[in-house]
């Protein structure tokens, strides 16, 4: 550990991306749809149709930053990312890694801390770095082009600085193609000098879903789910892949992994992933070489759940524990006790367990279809078990499972009751039959506000999906759920469902959804401060 009116609307770096790709021609011309977003990241000012512009070079970034409370202390970190061998429990698989394991560092800082990361890019595509969750400056939130140009391939460097002002739960991930469904992803905790929950310590289990060198690569995956995307380029206008092809043994494995049917849950309103992903890991290790996590009988461990996944959602659980929830995405709640609860991708939830003597497995069930990650849970004086994956089933994931909507902010950091200033709908939805999909509605090419506005967004999710929807350098209030505070909120099929935020963050700032291949198949937006 390291200290338009119904109109399809992409934006239109994206639609340009995905048309040199073959899926403007293919995905969307064939089904007579219409683009009509727009993106200031196109301009060459900050002038770009009807709207002044508050681009991240502009001096309200910075003022806004200067604004913040800060530690007085600066945690200064180095990341090198390159490709490399990970072995996953006696698998050797070649990958690309922040530190040369199957999960990068964990960053760990004080509330308020300055924050300065050196990236050096030794892979073979440029890339960025994304701050999952954290209120960070504009121009440090590394989604190229918009918030800076990426890094460079084979010896570009870059570094971030910011200001980390919210205690909780985060992570970071390379925010380039599907770069971040290889290794490219770790935890970031700040911790509270004024923590409430009562833990006595804490442990971080980063899950994720794994496929790449397992006899393909994601964007081998990508290609299967739409076969008009070809040569494996392309990544949120960022870059992301290295020009590459792929073999017909990679496009095989990949055309059997998403041959293989959809998942299903009732907790998540039906259909839920596309690809059975054939390895899923804890903290970079597979079920039978477990990152075990110790600690005495009797300590109330905090467990900080990061779901780092590309596509999959994960029940959680530990045997012969009660879990209570303790906070979500950053953000105390009022405890609530459960057996088991669901983390949807990029989502943090923190649980406390009162630590029982013994050996406990901890698993992560994949939701809605076959599969799971898990650990162990064990106590010094208990005796090692001979094999420690015990198979992915315990009790507790078919006991009680408390759900999003059920959970409540505690009062500290509910937002204030506020009439919005700027209301919004759009349309959650899939181009037709094709592995296309996208914000729709007369709002969702225009999500414009100005700083110290109340900005209500609905989402209308339209498609047969289940989407986990996130929102860049802001958190939001979920007022269905009195007022829940996130940064990444599951929207079911067949439902709509709004947040809530202030804009007090100046800049222009993605929202998309975080299944990673319906962000690169084009669910993705702009938020876009006004003069």
């Amino acid at each position: 550990m390291t200290r338009p009116d119904r109109g399809f609307v992409l934006d239109r770096r994206r639609f340009l991306r995905l048309s040199s790709l073959g899926v403007g021609a293919v995905g969307l011309g064939a089904l007579g749809l219409v683009t009509t977003g727009c993106s200031s990241g196109a301009s060459a000012g900050p002038t770009t149709g009807d709207f002044d512009y508050i681009l991240p070079t502009a001096p309200e970034v910075a003022q806004a930053e200067a604004a913040r409370a800060t530690s007085g202390t600066t945690a200064s970190f180095a990341l090198a990312a390159a490709a490399g061998t990970v072995d996953l429990g006696g698998r050797l698989v070649n990958t690309w890694t922040y530190g040369g394991s199957a999960v990068a560092p964990e960053l760990r800082l004080g509330k308020g801390d300055r924050v300065r990361v050196s990236v050096d890019n030794g892979l073979p595509a440029d890339t960025t770095l994304h701050w999952h969750g954290i209120r960070i400056r504009n121009d440090m939130d590394g989604a190229a082009p918009v918030t800076q140009t990426a890094i460079g391939a084979n010896g570009g460097t870059f570094q971030y600085d910011f200001v980390a002002p919210d205690p909780g739960t985060y992570w970071y991930h390379s925010h380039s193609g599907l770069q971040a469904d290889r290794g490219l992803f770790g935890a970031m905790i700040v911790e509270d000098p004024d923590d409430r929950t009562g833990a006595d310590a804490d442990a971080v289990l980063v899950l994720d879903d794994w496929i790449d060198g397992l006899g393909t690569t994601p964007d081998a995956i990508l290609m299967a789910l739409n076969p008009a995307i070809s040569g494996g380029h392309g990544g949120h206008g960022g870059g992301g892949a290295a020009p590459m092809s792929h073999s017909d043994t990679e496009m095989g494995v990949a055309q059997d992994l998403v041959s293989q049917g959809h998942g299903d849950s009732a907790a998540l309103g039906g259909m839920t992933q596309h690809i059975a992903y054939p390895l899923h890991l804890v903290n970079g290790r597979p079920p039978n070489d477990p990152a075990v996590v110790e600690a005495p009988a009797g300590q109330r461990l905090r467990l900080r759940i990061i779901n780092a996944a590309a596509e999959t959602p994960y029940r959680f659980a530990v045997a012969g524990h009660e879990l209570t929830v303790v906070a979500v995405d950053g953000f105390d709640v009022r405890p609530v006790a459960t057996d088991a609860v669901i983390v949807g991708m990029a989502q943090r939830v923190d649980v406390l367990v009162t630590v029982r003597s013994g050996v406990w497995p901890v698993v992560a069930k994949v939701e809605g279809r076959e599969g799971y990650a898990s650990t162990i849970l064990r106590t010094p004086d208990a005796v090692p078990i001979a094999n420690p994956d015990v198979g992915g089933r315990i009790p507790e994931l078919v006991g009680r499972l408390v759900p999003e909507s059920e959970l409540r902010p505690v009062d500290a950091v509910r937002l204030v009751d506020r009439a919005p200033d700027r209301d919004y709908r759009v349309e959650l939805i899939q181009a037709g039959d094709r592995y296309v999909w996208g914000m729709a509605g007369a709002d969702a090419g225009k999500l414009v506000m100005k700083q110290g506005e109340r900005v209500r967004i609905t989402m209308v999710n339209s498609s047969t999906m289940w989407h986990p929807m996130h929102t860049h350098g802001h958190t939001f209030a979920v007022p269905a759920y009195g007022g829940l505070r996130r940064d990444t909120v599951n929207v079911l099929p067949g439902t709509e469902l709004a947040i809530e935020f202030d804009a007090d963050n100046p800049g222009e700032w993605m929202f998309h959804c975080h299944n990673a291949y319906h962000f690169e198949a084009g669910m993705t937006a702009n938020l876009r401060y006004i003069r």
